[in-house]
């Protein structure tokens, strides 16, 4: 039975919990806390909230990182202790099949040591946060442009900072069919830069959305290329923001290229 595991129960793992379950593409999901009964109390909400909403997904807390064992694939939500290194490994080493998705904009560098450390393989991981920041860009540019999110295609681009903010890729963005570099002016695109970067970091609710929506694809599939950090280079330099489109069973591969990388066991 296919289930997911999510590590972190706090503001941002309970929305993503909540975010899955009520999709409920998933049977089972699995939220992990070793703070008490954190995770099991979090887990009996979402689960009672369930008649109400109408969905049926099976969810339960665990207080141990071997509820995650088997998992198809993996969330690292909330920070839980100063070293989220060692979760990556461990939870790698319980799941080692699964896609390992980082949800929180804390995670960028984490990402980069787990790779260069040996915590994880690159194929293995992908950080969902570029994608809640096409969110927050796509609804901003539609209240101001005063048209609809579902009109404007965003391209982000990763800063090169330590603190891994995402920024406005202008020159392959697009409003209502338009470039916007022919739509905006040099001085409304500024503006709507500022607007940007004060944004940033999102919510919890917009980066557990966009977890939610990148787990699904990583197990699913998905031909929609989601915008994702990724790293490359062996860990040797931050992650970079890549288009990814998913196969179904984990299967991971570059917008525009030609070859899948394995990024799951296939089952």
């Amino acid at each position: 039975m296919p289930f997911v595991a999510i590590l972190g129960a706090g503001p941002l793992g309970g929305a993503l919990t909540y975010a899955l379950a009520s999709r409920g593409r998933f049977d089972e999901i699995r939220l992990i806390d070793p703070e008490k009964t954190l995770a099991a109390g979090k887990a009996l909400d979402i689960l009672q909230s369930g008649p109400v909403d109408g969905y049926s997904t099976r969810v339960t807390g665990s207080a141990s990182l071997d509820a995650a064992a088997g998992a198809w694939v993996v969330l690292l939500a909330d920070p839980i202790t100063p070293d989220p290194l060692k979760h990556i490994a461990e939870l790698h080493r319980r799941s080692p099949g699964a896609i390992l998705v980082t949800a929180d904009t804390a995670h960028h560098l984490v990402m980069a040591r787990a790779v260069a450390t040996g915590a994880i393989p690159p194929d293995r991981l992908v950080g969902s946060a570029p994608t809640a920041a096409a969110s927050a860009a796509r609804a901003l540019l539609a209240l101001d442009c005063d048209t609809s999110p579902a009109d404007i295609h965003v391209a982000i681009a990763a800063r090169a900072e330590a603190t891994g903010r995402c920024a406005l890729d202008w020159a392959t963005t697009t409003i209502e069919g338009d470039a916007a570099e022919a739509r905006l002016r040099r001085e409304e695109r500024a503006r709507e830069d500022a607007r940007f970067a004060g944004l940033w970091p999102p919510g919890p609710l917009t980066l557990a959305a966009a977890a939610a929506r990148v787990a699904e694809a990583a197990w699913f599939g998905s031909r929609r290329a989601w915008p994702a950090w990724w790293v490359t280079d062996g860990g040797a330099a931050p992650p970079v923001v890549q288009r990814l489109r998913f196969a179904p069973g984990g299967r991971v591969r570059a917008a525009g290229d030609t070859a899948s990388i394995r990024a799951g066991s296939g089952r």
